[in-house]
């Protein structure tokens, strides 16, 4: 019993807390509560949307409750408070969920409309299994959600009103029970029953047996003429009138009656035993008859039989002599019958004996154990020798001793092969009871068995291919799923396996019940819905590359749908299955971008190669020209501005041959940091004074295999690149690290150990589209005459060639990060600074064997050896060099291009070598083909200006 709580207002009198004032025991209670240790506060900080309604609740007789915020605080009034029966007062402040965890799956979603919608919610009889003293039991309510609005409008609480119905529910139950138990009693009666009302005699009940003497069930609402025409004419129309008129019963022993039972069938003869009982109310009259009677046919035709059979018997010794010859005749079919049948049939006689067996066993006992017994013949001494003797005894004796039973038995025939039989021994009594024999009656039922075997076989290998498919379905790493198709063709995803699961988020308990678009995103639904019924009106399996949106990123997956054909031949299911291609998607598209990279290097390389052979006599001439001041001033400037374009050509010929990888190298081990450092100063003035230059690199660093020309010329277009990606300044970093590579880097890099050179910027940054082409030659954002589009191209191209890599990271907004990787080569070498000299004057120096299969480019070449001093002797291929060498000519050195029809500048300086050890080959070319090139030959790259090839001539001949 809760206990009583004396109202107080020591703490919380004054007039803002009227609205708590009266209620009784519940009024007092909250008045008394500690509010201020719950999420709604002290009730002076109440909002006036749940003071409102809490003086509504206190003060009304009707059960009525307050769920307020969040968590759905409950508070309460007197008439309320028997609800939650044990556990008031404890309800009380307390979260519904806490309270009512018992029904919360039923109540919670109520709420949860109520609150989302807006809109009130009420059931009545609504079941809820609550549990009290300590059982879950049934209990049935009318109640009703009102949502009550805060301040802002928005749902703060909800008002709960209803009372339980479950003692008029139990009691309806109750009277349902009974009426059905006397439904039942009438139904199942043995005798017939009906219930007319009225004068017209209407069917208002009418028993099974009723409805099957009469032969039909659509009495119901008919009145008896209607339901039972037949009935005309024959007496029982005007009877129930007279009952009906009089109110005194009418009994009826054997009546007869026609009855049409069975449709177009002769009306039939049946005999019935029946009483006609008015029925009265409670003024004394006749509404309606209760008609009850038995079926009694079979008696009065045995009554009948019964007669005839007297009357046979008196005729019996008059025609006992035709009735024997007839028995006889009897006997003569049994006998044919006995010896045709496929059944087995035995007898045996007390000592195992054969009193008869047929010929069907006979057959058996031949197939089986070899011999046929005939009757007469004594069993066990047939058996003797078989290895059946004892169990077959046994079974015979076990009806010998009284016992019928049934069994299959299996036997193997002399053959070897299997024979099973489905036996009943029954014992044979005299008249009088006593035991004289046994019989058997039997059927070969091998077929049966084998068959059943089959069926054990097929039941045995479903369900190990139901366990091989559930273990495959729950442990392979493909993702596998399961699709309920509808009959009006909608899709419901009824399975997941845990690796789908796993990739998609996706949780199959979550996902039962619903559809499709339920299931999943409504756009991705509609997706996939389309393949769904591909697969299921085609009824083949199909296949496809899907791109799916992940939490973890993209990715691609091929997919294959098996549709599932019932036996109606409906598609009820399609089994998934989808395997991540990303990597491989991914690869194939690196591959693709490395192709095509390739495909242009080769183009791009093949047309530099000509077109420094074209800039090799431009140059050449323009630089003789320049040195020889040929003309006047205006002359000389038009030769200058001739040469400086021609210098931009080759400038850019060598950046498209370093994205080909065919530049030309002079490799060494480079010291970064000092390279890095030593072009500073030039990075700093060529940003500007917006960005900010920060150089970090390690001290201890590795050489770094690379050509310190290029690399500076690298390292000056990935610097401008940046500078140009902060046009509102920011901050450039270029830093270098000793870096060792493990098998599966980025830029596909071998294992091993390699500087790292970062530029890095906090500029506009890339996005994908233009992430994917930045290496691509001529790509470029900057806008016409802003670039030439080659920078990052020459610096992919020589990081490529010097068997190192680049990669690029980047992200619109944030800035970009580019690194060359570049092979570590121990100890730096020391580079050699061009002091940019003049050609050395015309002192003649010796013989140059010239070799170049281009006329003006051995013309122009020609020309500058000859004013360095030398003489020279052309050749225009490697083939008509060896033959003047083979002739006797001696020349100090040998100038010779690289790629030439025929035979090669490096095979003609492998033979020159050989023959002609003493004399120094300059392997000249436009092309960095260094297949088949000795790596300490001396190489020249075109186009050259005359110091060039002064300088390398001069390295070769010792000259000054």
């Amino acid at each position: 019993m809760p206990e009583t709580v004396t109202p107080t207002h020591e703490d919380r009198s004054g007039d803002d807390l009227d609205f708590l004032s009266g209620g009784g025991e519940m009024g007092a209670r909250i008045r008394a509560y500690d509010w201020a240790n719950t999420p709604l506060g002290p009730p002076e900080t109440w909002p006036q949307s749940l003071r409102s309604a809490l003086s509504i609740c206190l003060h009304s007789s009707f059960p009525t409750a307050i769920y307020w915020g969040s968590d759905l605080h409950i508070l309460y009034n007197d008439a309320w408070a028997p609800i939650p029966a044990e556990r008031h007062p404890a309800a009380l402040g307390r979260p519904a969920r806490d309270v009512w965890s018992d029904i919360w799956d039923v109540i919670g979603h109520q709420f949860d409309q109520v609150r989302r919608t807006g809109e009130g919610y009420a059931t009545y009889d609504q079941m809820l299994p609550m549990v009290r003293a300590g059982t879950a039991q049934e209990t049935y309510w009318n109640y009703s959600f009102t949502p009550i609005r805060g301040e802002d409008g928005t749902v703060a609480g909800v008002l709960n009103q209803g009372h339980e119905t479950t003692a008029r529910i139990m009691s309806e139950r109750q009277v349902l029970a009974e009426r059905e138990r006397l439904r039942q009693m009438f139904d199942q009666a043995p005798g017939f029953m009906a219930m007319l009302q009225g004068d017209q005699h209407v069917f208002e009940l009418a028993n099974a047996a009723y409805i099957k003497l009469i032969g039909r069930s659509d009495i119901l609402g008919k009145t008896v003429c209607e339901a039972l025409p037949e009935v005309e004419g024959q007496g029982y129309f005007e009877l129930l009138d007279k009952v009906y008129k009089t109110g005194e019963p009418y009994v009826g022993i054997a009546v007869p009656v026609e009855l049409q039972r069975q449709g177009s069938a002769p009306p039939e003869r049946r005999f019935v035993d029946m009483v006609y009982q008015p029925v009265i109310d409670a003024q004394g009259q006749v509404t309606g008859l209760f008609v009850e009677g038995s079926d009694v046919t079979e008696r009065v035709q045995a009554e009948e039989g019964l007669r005839r059979s007297e009357s046979r018997l008196r005729d019996l010794n008059e025609t006992l002599e035709q009735r024997i010859a007839a028995v006889l005749a009897e006997r003569k079919v049994f006998a044919d019958l006995f010896e045709t049948t496929s059944a087995l049939v035995q007898i045996l006689d007390r000592d195992y004996n054969f009193l008869a067996i047929n010929a069907a066993s006979a057959d058996e006992y031949q197939r089986i154990f070899g011999f046929r017994p005939a009757a007469g013949d004594k069993l066990l001494r047939l058996l003797k020798n078989t290895p059946y003797h004892g169990g077959i005894k046994a079974l015979w004796s076990r009806v010998l001793a009284g016992e019928a039973f049934s069994q299959v038995s299996e036997f193997t025939d002399q053959q070897g092969e299997r024979h099973w039989y489905d036996m009943k021994f029954a014992p044979v009594r005299s008249p009088d009871g006593e035991i004289i024999g046994a019989s058997l009656f039997g059927y070969d039922v091998t077929t049966r068995i084998h068959e059943q075997q089959q069926l054990a076989n097929a039941e045995t290998a479903r369900r190990e291919a139901d366990a091989l498919y559930r273990a495959y379905f729950e442990n392979t790493a493909e993702a596998l799923f399961v699709i309920g198709v509808g009959e009006d063709g909608s899709f419901s995803i009824e399975e997941l396996n845990p690796a789908h699961e796993a990739l998609t988020g996706l949780c199959t308990a979550d996902l039962r019940g619903k559809p499709l678009d339920q299931q999943l995103p409504p756009d991705v639904a509609a997706q996939v819905a389309v393949n769904y019924r591909r697969a299921a009106s085609s009824a083949e399996s199909i296949s496809y590359r899907e791109i799916v949106d992940l939490p973890g990123g993209r990715r691609h997956w091929d997919t294959v749908l098996m549709p599932v054909t019932g036996a109606n031949g409906r598609v009820g299911r399609i089994i998934g299955s989808s395997r991540d291609v990303t990597a491989r998607v991914q690869a194939e598209e690196q591959l693709r971008q490395s192709q095509k990279l390739e495909a242009m290097g080769s183009l791009t390389g093949g047309v530099s190669h000509d077109f420094n052979n074209l800039l090799a006599p431009i140059i050449g001439a323009l630089d003789l020209l320049q040195r020889r001041g040929v003309g006047g001033e205006r002359e000389q400037r038009l030769i200058d501005g001739a040469l400086q374009s021609a210098e931009r050509a080759r400038l850019l010929v060598q950046r498209l041959l370093a994205f080909a990888r065919r530049q030309p190298l002079q490799t060494i081990s480079v010291d970064v940091r000092e390279l890095v450092h030593g072009m500073a100063d030039l990075i700093a003035s060529t940003a500007g004074p917006q960005i900010k230059v920060v150089v970090d690199v390690a001290k201890e660093l590795p050489g770094a295999v690379a050509d310190p020309n290029q690399l500076e010329m690298a390292l000056l277009n990935l610097a401008v690149n940046a500078r140009d990606a902060m046009p509102e300044g920011g901050t450039l970093r270029i830093s270098a690290i000793h870096a060792e590579v493990e098998p599966g880097h980025a830029a596909n890099l071998s294992p091993g150990s390699y500087v790292r050179l970062s530029v890095a910027d906090t500029g506009i940054g890339m996005d994908a589209e233009t992430l994917k082409r930045a290496i691509e030659p001529f790509y470029s954002t900057k806008g016409v005459g802003k670039g030439t589009g080659l920078g990052l191209s020459m610096a992919h191209g020589l990081a490529a060639q010097l068997g190192g890599g680049l990669t690029i990271a980047s992200e619109p907004g944030i800035g970009t990060n580019i690194e060359l990787w570049l092979p570590a080569g121990g100890t730096p070498d020391t580079i050699q600074q061009d002091n940019g000299g003049s050609a050395p004057g015309q002192r003649r120096k010796g013989t140059v064997l010239l070799v170049e299969d281009e006329a003006l480019v051995r013309a122009s070449t020609a020309d500058m050896l000859t004013e360095l001093g030398f003489g020279v002797v052309e050749a225009s291929s490697a083939e008509d060099a060896l033959d003047r060498l083979s002739a006797g000519l001696s020349p100090d050195l040998i100038v010779t291009d690289h790629l030439m029809p025929g035979r090669s500048g490096s095979d003609l300086a492998m033979e020159v070598r050989g023959r002609w050890p003493h004399v120094p080959v300059l392997l000249v070319s436009g092309y960095a083909e260094s297949d088949g090139v000795a790596p300490d030959l001396a190489r020249l790259v075109k186009p050259f200006r005359q110091v060039d090839l002064a300088a390398h001539v001069a390295a070769l001949t010792g000259g000054d």
